[in-house]
């Protein structure tokens, strides 16, 4: 699958992480630090054993384990460089694994954990069905969260950005997302639309944004449209 790791490699070997990591940058600073609390208010890592599909170079996945409390967590990720840097910053802690791989590897294996945590992956791949299924007989819990694909201001973002082109994205709507974990034999706990603020925005748009959030999430169709974020959990089928 070139088309989705070839770039985040290449991210690793010109700047030395992903460019989505940057803290110096505000806008991921703030967006970053938001999804993390969302994952950990949500999906209710503590004492579980967690899997990080499409961990990157594990800069967030080191959170699921030291303020998510979790049992255990591992990160799995298709990128040769991001594991490599995963495992040179934080393999050392105890508790905390890197494989490079799959989600479908895990099922392959015979591994269920407790939870699944995939952040921002689907809207890079080139099946997402498959992916989701694969994820959904990983674990026995998944919670997904991806760009808004209702959002018409995100849905321009992917066709002129570069960077968007460049790491193949494709948002989709919720409903979309139901109906494949449907068909993967899972079930839709709770989803949730949030976050005004992009990545590689401004700084004024960071001030705007998040002062603006707290309103604009908690009115139903304005959310749906203005949210560039959707939260979902889902429980997998028997296995």
């Amino acid at each position: 699958m070139p088309d989705v790791v070839d770039p985040f490699n290449r991210d690793v070997d010109g700047h030395g992480a992903y460019r989505y990591t940057d803290p110096g940058r505000r806008s991921c600073a703030y967006a970053n630090e938001r999804f993390t609390r969302v994952i950990l208010e949500a999906a209710g890592v503590e004492g579980k054993r967690v899997v990080d599909i499409g961990c990157g170079d594990g800069t967030y996945t080191e959170a699921l384990l030291t303020r998510g409390r979790a049992a255990s967590v591992l990160g799995i990720d298709p990128a040769v460089a991001g594991i490599e840097r995963a495992r040179a910053m934080y393999g050392a802690l105890e508790g905390l694994s890197f494989r490079q791989g799959v989600a479908a590897d895990l099922a392959t294996s015979g591994e269920r954990l407790d939870l699944a945590v995939v952040r921002g992956v689907i809207h890079h791949v080139a099946r997402p069905e498959e992916q989701i299924a694969a994820i959904l007989a990983a674990a026995k819990q998944a919670f997904f969260l991806e760009p808004n694909g209702w959002n018409p201001v995100l849905k321009a973002i992917e066709r002129l950005s570069p960077y968007h082109r460049d790491h193949g994205e494709r948002s989709y709507v919720l409903e979309r997302y139901r109906r494949w974990i449907a068909a993967a034999g899972g079930r839709v706990e709770r989803s949730f639309f949030f976050g005004l603020v992009p990545m590689f925005s401004p700084d004024w748009l960071v001030s705007v944004g998040s002062a603006l959030e707290p309103i604009v999430e908690r009115v139903p169709l304005v959310r749906r449209l203005l949210c560039g974020q959707v939260g979902i959990l889902a429980s997998g089928g028997p296995r």
